[in-house]
């Protein structure tokens, strides 16, 4: 009896099935989530570099060799764009030894209303915040110990707990720096344009303070300011000198005090 032959499925069938498999073994492109959260090892003194044109930035110090990034992405408000602006707006982390750099990346045409993007970041305590460069957001800095040089062009900059070298900048926006050490090899330079600057101290601090205002005034309990041809001045040594600290102000006010909380005053009778 003859053995029937089995033939294979004709040519456009089998081309069909090597397509299939292709599409099946092939990398899915999908549209990356609104939220990014990532680890990265870095050295107790590494260095950090951050950009980034729309959103708010908190770094908080942490007793970890680690960067953690935390980044939510906002899209504006005109629903029929959220799905295409959110999409242009990518988190990019490049990493090297001893530095971890993050920025914002709008890969889409310039829109007149971006998405943003929001950064929780937590740094080691003695991390070097080597630049931290925000256009429209807020940035808050809490713990840290080392270097920072930060600057907002629109947004307020709040400092807390604060230990090492300081240079923070803002355009519009007001500037609060609490400092919990100072060392007088690490000098501090707080400067905006729009906005009010308030500086705290820790108690007893050892300082060497020089402070411009063009026009606004200078408060501070160390000592009185006067005025001059180009706006307010005030020169003041806090026990003996120490840590050179320069304010610069232009539209603005500018406040020194002491950090630690006071007693009460005694009623007068």
């Amino acid at each position: 009896m003859p053995v029937t032959s089995r033939r294979f499925p004709n040519a456009k069938f089998a081309a069909l099935l090597a397509l299939l498999a292709g599409v099946l073994n092939a990398t899915v492109i999908r549209t990356p989530p609104a939220e990014f959260r990532a680890t990265y090892s870095l050295s107790p003194a590494g260095r950090v570099i951050l950009q980034n044109l729309y959103g708010d930035v908190e770094i908080t110090a942490w007793d970890r060799d680690e960067v953690q990034v935390l980044a939510t992405r906002h899209s504006p408000s005109s629903a029929l764009l959220n799905d295409s602006l959110l999409n242009d707006a990518r988190v990019v982390v490049e990493t090297s030894a001893g530095l971890v750099s993050i920025h914002t990346l709008y890969t889409g045409a310039a829109s007149a209303r971006p998405a943003s993007v929001d950064y929780r970041i937590k740094v080691p305590r003695g991390a070097n915040l080597e630049n931290i460069r925000l256009v429209n957001g807020g940035l808050s800095l809490s713990g840290l110990s080392g270097p920072v040089k930060a600057s907002s062009v629109n947004g307020s900059i709040r400092a807390e707990k604060l230990a090492g070298e300081v240079e923070l900048s803002t355009i519009n926006g007001r500037l609060d720096a609490e400092f919990q050490q100072l060392t007088r090899t690490h000098a501090i330079s707080l400067r905006s344009v729009n906005g009010p600057i308030r500086l705290s101290l820790p108690e007893g601090a050892a300082a060497t303070i020089f402070a411009r205002n063009l026009s606004g005034g200078i408060q501070s309990e160390f000592a009185r300011s006067w005025r001059t041809p180009e706006g307010h001045r005030l020169d003041a040594d806090l026990h003996g000198g120490g840590a050179r600290i320069h304010l610069q102000n232009v539209n603005g006010g500018i406040s020194i005090h002491s950090s630690w909380p006071r007693p009460p005053l005694s009623p007068t009778s």
